[in-house]
């Protein structure tokens, strides 16, 4: 949606506004299947859930908070109902309340709902004054997200984002379009080009003219990727008098656990080549959590502090093991390359879902949102490439689980 509905709480949120060529625009936005509340992007592990975000920028010597982001009410997943926004008058200042998120989910855990109660004078209103609610098709893939404003007590349609799939599932397209009059008008798009293993090669961010009806070239970026299917660098390219024009390059790097260590960020100096612009530097706990993004400005031949995110976490104790389920769940081709077959069979109907999980627990694909099935044999096909890697692909019934280790290469 509009970058002012969902703050940037990550380097690479904020694709999707227009952006001069003075302006590294990080990463687009990613292709999705599934919406998360600001206050879930860096997901944390099963055994610990978000608590807050602090932002602070680095001036004068010291560390001046700025933003923060507070979680609370979680559900039994361990998905936040709300999130207290806080910020600073001026940097350093006490933080101030500034707005509320309320969120709202599925059975599948799956988000509906974004609503926005506002701070004035630091009393809360009792009255929402934004809303986002998302919408899924039947194969559980986000589909619509539509945004409305409360305006002189009424609500007002005000911009919408719809994701376009193509017949493997890759999330192909995302229109952005405004309200005006009676009607929607596109404000923009972003369209995705997928290589032969499923990733995505180049994502187009294209402005739309002042009808709606077509667009022009703006911005684009390229992808390259490593033997283990990490993204390593990202080109991002101006459209200028009718060509792309290389402005940015980031260059990602990995620790040996996978996670993301960091990023160069540089500057094009030339056609062909580069020169130093920021950095930024990811630090961990001891059960992968993210617990502090650092980005330094390249100054007068050195990295400078500039600003970070820092996380904070509570540790999940008593979570109840889910009863074991026996339904034969089978994954094969396995190892896999490309698409792979899931089967199983349900002793009796229940309400069943299919999830794939990453090493560090996080949900990476809903191949069978939550759905009635019948008793007796099942089968489905995971058609979303997923990077190479080792993942667990969970069946989940009638309050058990039955889970099945899957490697892609």
């Amino acid at each position: 949606m509009k970058a002012l509905l969902l703050p940037a709480l990550l380097l690479g949120t904020l694709a999707g506004s227009a952006q001069t060529s003075t302006t590294p625009r990080h990463s687009p936005r990613q292709p999705t299947t599934a919406p998360s509340p600001a206050a879930q992007r860096p997901a944390a592990t099963s055994s610990a859930r978000l608590l807050s975000i602090l932002k602070q920028q680095y001036r004068g010597g010291a560390w001046l908070d700025t933003l923060r982001f507070t979680n609370s009410s979680f559900n039994a997943a361990g998905l936040p109902m709300r999130q207290l926004r806080e910020n600073a008058p001026t940097r350093g200042a006490v933080l101030r309340p500034l707005r509320q998120q309320n969120y709202r989910y599925s059975a599948a855990d799956k988000l509906l709902s974004d609503t926005t109660y506002v701070y004035t004078n630091g009393t809360l209103s009792t009255t929402p004054t934004l809303a986002v609610n998302y919408a899924y098709d039947v194969q559980g893939r986000l589909q619509q997200e539509v945004t409305t404003l409360r305006v002189s007590g009424s609500w007002r349609p005000y911009g919408r984002t719809t994701y376009f799939y193509n017949a493997q599932g890759q999330n192909t397209r995302i229109l952005d379009e405004s309200y005006f009059g009676s009607a929607w008008l596109a404000d923009d798009q972003e369209v995705f080009t997928y290589d032969t293993q499923g990733r995505v090669a180049m994502a187009d961010f294209e402005l739309a003219d002042a009808s709606g009806a077509s667009f022009t070239p703006f911005v684009r970026d390229v992808f390259t990727y490593n033997a283990l299917g990490q993204r390593t660098s990202d080109v991002q390219q101006q459209y200028v008098n009718g060509a792309f024009v290389n402005t940015y390059r980031t260059v990602s790097s990995y620790t040996t656990a996978g996670l993301t260590a960091g990023y160069v960020l540089e500057k094009a100096a030339s056609a062909t080549t580069w020169q130093p612009f920021m950095q930024g530097i990811n630090t961990y706990d001891a059960d992968g959590n993210l617990t502090q993004e650092l980005s330094q400005q390249y100054r007068n031949g050195a990295y400078a502090d500039d600003e970070r995110y820092q996380y904070t976490y509570q540790r999940v104790l008593a979570v109840a093991a889910p009863r074991r389920l026996d339904a034969g769940l089978r994954v094969y081709p396995n190892p896999s390359v490309g698409a792979a077959q899931v089967s199983y069979q349900l002793p009796q109907a229940a309400v069943a879902s299919v999830e794939v999980l990453d090493v560090l627990g996080r949900v990476v694909a809903t191949p069978l949102p939550a759905q009635s099935q019948g008793a007796g044999a099942q089968q489905l096909t995971l058609r979303q490439p997923l990077p190479a890697g080792v993942y667990t692909v969970r069946l989940s019934a009638a309050g058990s689980s039955q889970t099945q280790r899957l490697l892609v290469r």
